[in-house]
């Protein structure tokens, strides 16, 4: 079965960080919090986090693919 998840996470950065351009990056090495280029945050930055939503209905992940 494939669903999706919403997370909310807490997360620490760095006070310049530019927020425009953060992006999470999840891979096979952990999770990682990356603004122009460069991590600015890791798993441990991650101060507290839950699951918002889940949802198992009938979406077909196939449709996205084609976009």
């Amino acid at each position: 079965m494939r669903i999706e998840v919403a997370v909310m996470m807490q997360v620490h950065v760095p006070d310049d960080t530019d927020l425009d351009d953060l992006n999470l990056e999840i891979d096979e090495t952990g999770i990682r919090f990356v603004s122009n280029g460069e991590t600015v945050a890791d798993v441990n930055s991650i101060e507290d986090y839950y699951i918002d939503d889940i949802d198992s209905g009938e979406y077909d992940w196939d449709e996205d693919d084609e976009e």
